[in-house]
Parts: structure tokens; C-alpha cells; sequence
């Protein structure tokens, strides 16, 4: 009798643990979601700001990555005229000018009137850490020591603190009470990308998970806006965007892939056949492809056959992501087909369909649950 009742139990409890299992297999996801990087946004004039965002929200973008960066009047960025100078927030550690804060609010207020959210970078490694940069951070500490040093981290943690309690000049929020607008802060761009070892190593690791601590502290602790780690190492290559520190941490709440993976031809099912890998490695965390674009450097690929292809490919994976970089009508001399660099850049109005893969996007099951982040 004993052993019926024991084996009577242990068949109710094994069918209520696969009912709670396929409950939770079964839920809907959230749809997935895209839109673009654009770094150099807040230093076009107030018209080719509106063009690009009425256009970028047109195409069906959900969100948009800005930065924290200087812009200067005059250069030509991706083919788009800088009309305004603006300083970096800091010239010396510490001093801080708030006036490239206060155009990133501006652009933020329009964002949010059109329903697009914003991914922001409170700092740029992969272009401010290296020989000839006049950032303090590199200056100070360079890409070794700024990643491993108590005394870097409290100089950055403080930086980090002015950005995420700055109140908007516009639009009259404090930033880390504005998740209306405001989806996540990235730790930095391209945390280690210039020196890689920090990231393939223990090097860096108490720099990753104690600037989310910090920042979580400060933005507190049930605050809906998401901690990024922002593409930890640059490209997936390196080894570093699921970096041990980052997915062990508690207070990281998602996981920046910047991939450039070359032609869908030459790898068919890229996207869609890493996607569940890509969230196994996560471990639980929201995972998103913040950088990808389709090297168009001497015509190695056609971007108007490569982009829908690998969006259509990211949809049906369930990934979100955003494209490097969907930039305005040019207005000053730039092919993306001479960069050697970054050829990635598709123009508004060039022919390329940007609109149906980014409203697809928005069409598609998310492989996770953006609810309450983006929807």
C-alpha cells in the first residue's frame, strides 16, 4: 500500500512539474522589435533630426542607440553635415559639460513622441581608447588600467551617476526616471574592445559587473530601465560579448551581441541558427543584437539583396536588433563602398527596402519577452 501511495505521489508531482514546464514553454512572447544605431544624430539641425526620426519611425523602428559623444561643426559623418559643435561631457575627469546631455534629451523628446525608445551609450571605447585621443579616461588610465583599477572605476562610476540622475533641459525628466523614453543604458560601447585581453582574461571582470552594480543602485532596484553590457569586446569574434562576468552578474539584465557576419550566402541560416545558442550562453538574460551591418566595402556585397535577406533571417530567429546605421539622405561626400573601415551605412531613400524587415521584425514572435521594456 506504501509503495502504491509513494508511486501514486510521485506521479502526480511528475505531471505537475510538466504542466508548470510546458505552461511556461507556452507563453507568448512579446513580439520581437528593430531599429538603428546612429551615433552622430544629436549634431544634425533640427530639421534632418525630424526627417530621419519621422522617417526611421515610418520604416517601423522601435528603438534607437544614441551616445554621449562629442559632434564637430562641419565634418562629414556617414554623409550627413555636422551643423553643431558639441563638447564631450568631460574634458577632465570629473568636469563635467552638460551640453552634449542636453541635445541627447532633445532627440530623446522626439523619439518618445513617436513611440521609439533609447539604448544610450554613457561612454565610447572602441573610438575614444586608443593612441591620439583626447579622452581623460584614456589619458589617465589607458585600456588596461581603466578596466582593473579601483581609482578608474570610482572616476567612471561618478560619471556614470551625473548621466543617469542628469534632468533634461527639454524635456524636464531625470533621465533615470524616464523609462517612457529611456529602454537601457549600455555599461560603454564596446567595453575592452582596444585591448582584448582584459575581456578574454579575469582582467576586467570586476569592472563589468561593479559599474552594473553601481548603476543599478542608483537607478534602483525595481526601475524598469535595463542595464546592457553594451558589446563587451566589439565583435562576437573576440570572444567577449557573453563573457563570464557579464552573464554571472545579477544586476546585468541583458546581453549586447555586435556582429558583423559577412554574406547570408556564404553562411546560410547565420542568425537563425545561432539564436537559440545565443540565449543559452545568456543565461537567462535578455539577449539582442545591438550592432550588425552588411559590408558593402569595393562592392563586396549588394546591401539592397544582403539586408533584407539577414533581417528576414534575425526575424524568423525571434532576435531583436539593430541595424549599423541607417543614415539620412546624403548631403556631403560619402560611399560606404570606399570605407574601409565601417562600410556598413544603408541611406534613407537609396532603394534599399529598410521598412519591411523593420516592420517584420515588429510582426514576428520574440524568442524572449520584451514586455514591459519595449511593449
Amino acid at each position: 500500500m506504501k509503495r502504491v501511495i509513494l508511486c501514486l505521489t510521485s506521479f502526480l508531482l511528475a505531471t505537475a512539474l510538466a504542466v508548470s514546464v510546458d505552461k511556461l514553454n507556452s507563453r507568448a512572447n512579446s513580439p520581437s522589435w528593430a531599429g538603428s544605431n546612429i551615433y552622430f544624430l544629436i549634431g544634425l539641425s533640427n530639421s534632418q533630426q525630424d526627417e530621419w526620426i519621422n522617417n526611421i519611425a515610418s520604416d517601423g523602428a522601435k528603438v534607437v542607440r544614441l551616445w554621449v559623444n562629442g559632434q564637430t561643426a562641419g565634418s562629414c559623418q556617414k554623409g550627413s553635415t555636422i551643423v553643431r559643435t558639441i563638447d564631450n561631457l568631460e574634458s577632465s575627469i570629473g568636469v563635467y559639460n552638460d551640453a552634449v546631455l542636453d541635445a541627447v534629451d532633445s532627440v530623446l523628446v522626439k523619439l518618445a513622441a513617436k513611440n521609439i525608445k533609447a539604448i544610450i551609450s554613457p561612454h565610447d571605447a572602441a573610438n575614444q581608447f586608443m593612441s591620439g585621443s583626447s579622452d581623460p579616461y584614456w589619458n589617465q588610465y589607458g585600456s588596461g588600467y581603466f578596466y582593473e583599477q579601483q581609482a578608474a572605476f570610482d572616476d567612471y562610476d561618478a560619471r556614470l551617476s551625473h548621466v543617469l540622475n542628469y534632468e533634461g533641459k527639454t524635456s524636464g525628466k531625470v533621465w533615470k526616471n524616464w523609462s517612457e523614453a529611456i529602454m537601457a543604458f549600455d555599461l560603454q560601447n564596446e567595453p575592452m574592445a582596444t585591448k582584448i585581453s582584459e575581456c578574454q582574461t579575469d582582467a576586467g571582470a570586476k569592472w563589468v559587473c561593479g559599474r552594473a552594480q553601481h548603476m543599478r543602485s542608483v537607478l534602483g532596484a525595481t526601475n524598469p530601465i535595463k542595464i546592457s553590457s553594451g558589446g563587451i569586446g566589439g565583435d562576437i569574434s573576440k570572444g567577449c560579448n557573453f563573457m563570464p562576468a557579464a552573464v554571472s552578474c545579477a544586476e546585468l539584465d541583458m546581453i549586447a551581441i555586435h556582429r558583423y557576419a559577412g554574406t547570408l550566402a556564404a553562411n546560410p541560416g547565420e542568425w537563425s541558427g545561432a539564436a537559440a545558442g545565443y540565449v543559452s550562453n545568456a543565461q537567462g538574460k535578455l539577449v539582442y543584437i545591438e550592432e550588425w551591418g552588411v559590408g558593402q566595402y569595393q562592392g563586396v556585397a549588394d546591401v539592397a539583396v544582403e539586408y533584407p535577406a539577414q533581417a528576414n533571417d534575425l526575424n524568423k530567429s525571434g532576435l531583436p536588433w539593430l541595424y549599423w546605421q541607417i543614415v539620412p539622405t546624403e548631403s556631403c561626400n560619402y560611399d560606404p563602398k570606399n570605407d574601409g573601415g565601417d562600410s556598413f551605412s544603408i541611406f534613407m531613400g537609396s532603394g534599399v527596402d529598410v521598412a519591411s524587415a523593420m516592420k517584420d521584425a515588429a510582426q514576428s514572435t520574440g524568442l524572449q519577452d520584451w514586455t514591459g521594456i519595449v511593449y
